[in-house]
């Protein structure tokens, strides 16, 4: 480094020394290229995450919402439920509209409940249903299928009836 007259003991640099190199800069534009690109990739991983939680959430419910509703009907209102139905979920929309993530279903009835002891008298009375819902969405150009399936009881007369103090 050369030195310019010096002013109280201060040495000042010549003009053509200041800078960076070229390796220098090249180096440092790697690496802020890099480090973007990390970022941009995280931020779709963790969008890609939301909108799977999202979608399972709301599986959850559709769930929930149609094993509330079994459970009130009785045993002759079972037998006019559909076995299949669909929900659209369109999380961009206020309501569900025609495009979204589209859930399938199915609803089954297995009998008499096999998870209740024999020795219960209203195990005859008491039947086990099956609801499932599939559905398919789209993590990083892959088409995922999803399944979530939930169990419930139906009672010959309907809940409604034993929580009223109606049944038995």
């Amino acid at each position: 480094m050369r030195l310019k007259n010096s002013h109280r003991g201060c040495a000042i640099r010549a003009p053509f020394d200041a800078g960076f190199t070229l390796v220098e800069v090249i180096c440092s534009v790697a690496i802020a290229a890099f480090v973007v690109s990390v970022l941009f990739y995280g931020l779709g991983g963790g969008y890609s995450i939301l909108r799977t939680s999202r979608e399972d959430l709301r599986a959850t419910q559709i769930l929930m919402q149609r094993s509330e509703a079994i459970r009130l009907l009785t045993w002759a209102q079972l037998t006019n439920c559909p076995t299949t139905f669909q929900e659209v979920y369109n999380q961009t929309s206020a309501t569900n509209g025609a495009s979204g993530t589209i859930y399938y279903g199915t609803l089954s009835t297995t009998g008499v409940a096999t998870n209740i002891p024999d020795s219960v008298a209203y195990k005859s009375s008491i039947h086990l249903i099956t609801i499932a819902v599939v559905w398919t969405n789209s993590v990083g150009g892959r088409n995922i299928a999803h399944r979530r399936q939930m169990q419930t009881l139906s009672a010959v007369n309907g809940m409604q009836n034993y929580l009223a103090g109606g049944g038995q």
